[in-house]
């Protein structure tokens, strides 16, 4: 059977572009788009754990991120005040997930809590990092960009020249060539914007070393995100998180290795600015 790349190609050619656009206007239309891909990301995530009779209770997530979504578009608030409202949504979360099944309650919050961190709030990171001055867009789009260039890679490399697999039972297609070239590639990637002075700015300079673990971050924990999706699908036997990105599967499928990588970008510079 002859897999029809078509509707594949057109979200390339549609997708990339407009992701790229957010990223450089930034501001609210970034973080518009952040929290379309986290209510999305969290239908999906919600569509799939309840194939073995598991639910979040959507209601309070939505509320939740539309809290969240307010506070970065219209009432800025310091920060002792943003975790404080992070840690009663985290009560809230924990409280719903109890009494929204009948069964398995623990692992049912323990599957609310997942949903909440990884998707929910550490993707919130990257509008953290695109609200850099100076180097914002430049982190973000290299964030992005790399991440891209490794999956690239280690798909074209892996399929052409991998034959031992690393975690077949979890990710068939998955091979060590793959991996090793994703990350090199990646690797190169930052070195060469590094090289051109890409990151240039005037309250950090950008060494040798950010450029090894930049790479770091997105070429392995990039995979690692993957492969975390990956095991979660096989978990409750579906090939894809879902179906709006057509050839693509969902969002989650597309954004998996970036909900990895963006909290350690975002934890890294928080660290070194």
């Amino acid at each position: 059977m002859i897999e029809d790349k078509k509707p594949r190609t057109l979200v390339n050619l549609i997708g990339a572009p407009l992701l790229l656009s957010t990223i450089y206007f930034g501001g609210s239309i970034f973080t518009l788009f952040i929290f379309i891909v986290i209510f999305i990301s969290t239908y999906e995530f919600n569509n799939m754990i309840k194939l073995k009779s598991f639910s979040l209770y959507l209601p309070i997530f939505y509320f939740i991120y539309l809290v969240f979504l307010c506070l970065y578009l219209f009432i800025p608030i310091p920060d002792n005040i943003f975790h404080l409202f992070l840690f009663l949504s985290l009560l809230i979360i924990i409280f719903s997930s109890l009494f929204n099944v009948k069964e398995n309650k623990l692992q049912n919050m323990f599957y609310s809590l997942l949903a909440f961190f990884w998707i929910g709030v550490l993707f919130q990171g990257a509008i953290y990092l695109r609200n850099l001055p100076e180097i914002g867009f430049k982190v973000v789009s290299c964030m992005f960009l790399s991440v891209w260039i490794t999956d690239s890679c280690a798909y074209i490399f892996g399929s052409k020249f991998g034959k031992a697999k690393i975690l077949p039972k979890i990710s068939p297609n998955k091979t060590w060539i793959g991996c090793i070239a994703g990350y090199f590639s990646c690797t190169v990637f930052i070195y060469l914007l590094y090289q051109y002075h890409y990151f240039t700015n005037s309250f950090y300079i950008v060494t040798l070393i950010d450029v090894i673990i930049l790479g770091l971050i997105s070429g392995v924990f990039g995979q690692a995100g993957d492969f975390f999706e990956s095991y979660l699908k096989r978990s409750f036997s579906i090939k894809d998180s879902g179906t709006l990105l057509q050839g693509h599967g969902g969002f989650l499928d597309r954004f998996d290795s970036l909900l990895f990588v963006v909290p350690m970008f975002t934890y890294y510079y928080y660290l070194v600015l």
